[in-house]
């Protein structure tokens, strides 16, 4: 029995936060094959795919049709993945992913500068979908700051708000609202 058995919530929560992790890791790791079991049925199956074959197999079709890549690159700096555009706005937050060197994180100066990149084109109570991942030089980021890992820290906050906030801002503003042609 476990020592924290009465902090658990309902079987429902608890395999929802479990299937939120695997969400993460299979984001994460394209090129691996995931498969997720809950009481002995098989519950996801990810085969081997590119990064936006993976996305669309974990976030959904409807994302995939509304969503744009990006791919951009400063001398320290690189951030690919896709956005979606405005018309797939959220009531929540549960289709945003931002890696740091496949790592999931959660960070200020991230979610600011992706919130002012989406400012002019989203309502306030709605919310970005995206599946982004940053590669940054190591020594550039302190993964130490949580004991969960999810939150870092930047050594160059302000560039990397700038980088994020312009490749975001350059992606929603390409011809035809950035809608594949």
């Amino acid at each position: 029995i476990p020592a924290r058995r009465k902090f658990l919530k309902s079987e429902a929560t608890e395999f929802a936060h479990c299937d939120e992790v695997f969400k993460r890791l299979a984001l994460s790791q394209a090129a691996i094959e995931f498969v997720l079991h809950h009481n002995g049925k098989v519950r996801r199956q990810l085969r081997t795919h590119s990064l936006p074959q993976r996305i669309a197999a974990v976030l959904g079709d409807e994302f995939r049709e509304t969503a744009v890549s990006i791919n951009e690159q400063s001398s320290a700096m690189r951030l690919q993945g896709m956005i979606a555009l405005p018309a797939y706005a959220r009531s929540s937050r549960d289709a945003q992913y931002f890696f740091v060197n496949q790592r999931f994180v959660s960070d200020r100066v991230i979610s600011h500068a992706l919130r002012e990149a989406y400012r002019d084109v989203l309502h306030l109570d709605k919310f970005p979908a995206f599946v982004l991942f940053l590669d940054i030089d190591p020594e550039e980021v302190d993964v130490n700051v949580h004991p969960t890992k999810t939150e870092v820290r930047f050594r160059e906050p302000r560039a990397l708000h700038q980088f994020i906030f312009h490749a975001i801002s350059k992606a929603l503003a390409l011809p035809n609202n950035g809608m594949r042609q």
